[in-house]
C-alpha cells in the first residue's frame, strides 16, 4: 500500500512540473524557440556535492547532470533538467 501512494504521488508531481512548464514557447518540433532545449524532470539516484553532480534518471535513462544551482539535493528528489543543468527542486519531503 504504501508503494502504491508513493507512485501516485510521484505521477501528480510529474504532472504539476510538466504544467508549469507548459507556458514556454514552443516551435514545430516542440523544443523551446530561445534555446532548443526542453526541460525534463529527473530523479536524483545520487549527488557528488563536491564536484556539483548528480546521477538522475529520466525517462528510464540515467544520465550525469550540473547540480550547481541547486541546494541539499537527496536521492529521490525530483527535479527539472534543461540543457544538462538542474533548474528547479519539486519535492514534496514529509
Amino acid at each position: 500500500m504504501k508503494k502504491h501512494k508513493a507512485h501516485n504521488q510521484e505521477e501528480t508531481l510529474l504532472q504539476r512540473m510538466q504544467d508549469t512548464y507548459s507556458n514556454c514557447t514552443t516551435g514545430v518540433d516542440g523544443h523551446c524557440i530561445t534555446c532548443s532545449d526542453q526541460a525534463l524532470p529527473a530523479r536524483i539516484l545520487s549527488v557528488d556535492e563536491a564536484c556539483g553532480i548528480a546521477l538522475v534518471e529520466i525517462a528510464d535513462e540515467q544520465t550525469e547532470v550540473d547540480v550547481t544551482l541547486l541546494d541539499h539535493l537527496e536521492p529521490g528528489d525530483m527535479i527539472l533538467v534543461h540543457g544538462g543543468t538542474g533548474i528547479s527542486l519539486y519535492t514534496e519531503r514529509t
